[in-house]
């Protein structure tokens, strides 16, 4: 069932939005649940495949628990939707097509004009992405023409960042530089998906972020199972690469 389910969803997403990252490996894992149900049904009196399952439902558990747990503290983290004014603000990059960005990372600008709106001294805004496949320009390049149409000025481009983790590092580098000071001196806010909060939290603390506040924008209800599951494997993937192998 859960493997019918995570095809038909495939579907229906791409039928909807068209290719959206990471959706193929949902189909992918709908195709492996599917064989390992004709599997079961095939060797369910099988004494090897018998013992077999005996050794790997523990270890299948124990993932379902790391999983709801993980997937409880993203969702938790994801309610912070702090608009209180900064020194500096984050915008932290999602894609574009062309030079036209994806409603994700719209989402994400248009709560950074909002905010600018409830703070008339609002201080900079930092547009963080470098230029991926299939993007004409850069996402910091797209991110600040949208927000210079919609009247918001004091907009800082850092254009090399190509993850997460460089956005914060690359754009702490321009912060530090524009304004003289260490990161740790200012108040920053992080503007992402709600999503993504949990996971940029954990590396503003690498990075050395002491006075930073939050705010999670919105997305399609039906990128929900896709963006959730993507993160709860990009939050492992930060843990290993970024937070304990990085310097």
């Amino acid at each position: 069932i859960s493997g019918i389910f995570f095809i038909a969803y495939y579907f229906i997403l791409t039928a909807s939005l068209g290719p959206i990252t990471f959706s193929k490996y949902l189909l992918l894992g709908g195709i492996l649940l599917c064989l390992i149900g004709i599997i079961n049904q095939f060797f369910n009196k099988n004494k090897f495949y018998i013992k077999l399952v005996k050794i790997m439902k523990p270890l299948i558990i124990a993932g379902l628990i790391i999983f709801t747990i993980t997937e409880l503290a993203i969702i938790g983290f994801s309610l912070q939707k702090n608009m209180d004014k900064a020194d500096y603000t984050i915008i932290l990059g999602a894609g574009i097509r062309g030079e036209v960005m994806t409603d994700t990372l719209r989402r994400r600008v248009d709560k950074t004009i909002e905010y600018t709106k409830l703070n008339n001294d609002y201080g900079y805004i930092v547009v963080s992405g470098g230029q991926g496949a299939g993007e004409s320009i850069t996402e910091a390049e797209a991110m600040k023409r949208y927000l210079v149409k919609h009247n918001v000025d004091n907009v800082l481009k850092e254009e090399k960042s190509t993850d997460t983790y460089e956005n914060l590092l690359f754009s702490k580098e321009i912060i530090e530089k524009h304004s003289g000071k260490s990161i740790d001196e200012l108040k920053i806010k992080i503007i992402t998906s709600d999503f993504h909060l949990l996971r940029s939290k954990m590396l503003c603390i690498k990075l050395g972020y002491k006075e930073v506040s939050f705010c999670g924008s919105s997305y399609f209800a039906i990128l929900i199972p896709n963006y959730y599951v993507r993160e709860f494997v990009g939050f492992y993937k930060m843990l290993v690469f970024d937070v304990l192998l990085r310097n």
